[in-house]
């Protein structure tokens, strides 16, 4: 081309796409986790916080999602169900949510935000006069920490729940 030719450009902006290892929401962390357990649980040896060797896959999931998530407040949450003493469940639940959050350390797992509660018998999801029910009873949960909501707010698993109670 010489300095007495002309030419146009036409030039398009094309936003680029979101770089691949951008972080989950904390919203998004909680459902993966959800999804995770929805199908298969964390199950302990009877009577102990050990976990069932069978439940490491579980926790390794678990880990590889909290690994794409940041410093999100989280509460792993321990329960049982109410056979026994409702302090021994209550301690037993403890120790629980205690083995979970050490696992998830020991995988390299920021677990700095994180807190381990244990609820016992307290807060059942099924009847405990049946196995079943008690077997649903006896399960460890994920929850984002809310600071700023009502408590008619449902989080991501009570939708996941709600939606499991719709469906039967």
């Amino acid at each position: 081309l010489g300095e007495t030719a002309s030419f146009d450009l036409a030039v398009t902006y094309r936003e680029p796409p979101p770089p691949e290892d951008q972080p989950l929401t904390a919203e998004q962390c909680e459902l993966h986790i959800a999804e995770i357990l929805s199908n298969g649980k964390i199950t302990f040896e009877p009577g102990s916080a050990r976990i069932d060797a069978a439940s490491l896959e579980i926790v390794d999931a678990i880990a590889g999602v909290l690994d794409n998530c940041g410093a999100i407040p989280l509460e792993i949450q321990g329960h049982t169900d109410s056979q026994g003493r409702e302090v021994m469940n209550l301690e037993l639940s403890q120790e629980r949510a205690n083995a979970v959050l050490t696992e998830l350390f020991a995988r390299r797992v920021r677990t700095s935000s994180f807190k381990a509660t244990g609820y016992g018998e307290t807060r059942p999801i099924a009847d405990n006069d049946t196995e079943e029910g008690r077997e649903a009873n006896r399960r460890i949960e994920f929850r984002l920490v809310r600071t700023d909501t009502s408590p008619d707010d449902e989080t991501t698993l009570d939708a996941l729940s709600g939606d499991a109670d719709a469906e039967a």
